[in-house]
């Protein structure tokens, strides 16, 4: 293919994209979700790691990358494998590119927290709240592991920030537009001074939120 017509094939593709997107209220426009929202309405949440990426041209006019993960341990759901693979829009085959603004695929090797919104629709991105359910662990020098956003920021804790929320029909909802970390997730901007949750805290902070909201 001659760069000016792969060019333009990439330009129509994220055109189709962001049309799609706009439709169905997604993209750019994704919703800031708090984590309560993301703990009741995702379908499977695991600590995993990743075992392979794999992008393919899955029809003439866009391209998904499959990530493959090792199921670590469940926090919430069942599965009946030791590994799931979740499809993600976007991706590169060969000399040809498709980018979706906002998504982040998780990389080969990287380990984290994931919040599925569900193991049976196919969806432009597979995890709740696009990279607010999306949870990185790092070592820290001590051989600590750490929680970080899918922005390498810090999290440094968990709450409910109660100006940001507002009940309606007795379920919270946000009205603002995400920034990639989801009501409830305190981070830190500066990373050399502030050090993530151990990923156990952070493990054990989840089901215990989980079980008073299921209460």
């Amino acid at each position: 293919m001659k760069p000016n017509k792969q060019h333009l094939l990439t330009i129509l593709i994220l055109l189709l994209t962001s049309s799609l997107l706009f439709s169905t209220g997604h993209g750019a426009s994704v919703l800031k979700t708090t984590m309560d929202e993301m703990l009741t309405e995702s379908e499977f949440v695991f600590e995993g790691r990743v075992l392979s990426v794999e992008s393919r041209q899955t029809d003439s006019k866009r391209i998904h990358t499959f990530v493959t993960f090792e199921i670590q341990e469940i926090i919430k759901g069942e599965y009946p494998e030791p590994t799931i693979t979740l499809r993600f829009l976007g991706g590169t085959v060969g000399n040809l590119t498709m980018a979706v603004s906002d998504i982040q695929i998780p990389r080969d090797g990287e380990r984290g927290v994931y919040f599925v919104e569900s193991l049976d629709r196919n969806q432009v991105h597979p995890l709740y709240g696009w990279s607010q359910g999306h949870f990185t662990v790092t070592a820290d020098d001590t051989g600590t592991d750490r929680m970080m956003t899918a922005k390498n920021q810090p999290v440094t804790g968990l709450s409910l920030d109660a100006e940001s929320v507002q009940q309606t029909n007795g379920r919270t909802t946000v009205k603002a537009l995400s920034t990639g970390t989801a009501t409830g997730v305190r981070v830190e901007q500066n990373r050399k001074n502030a050090k993530g949750l151990p990923l156990n805290e952070f493990k054990q902070a989840l089901r215990k939120r989980l079980n008073e909201i299921n209460q």
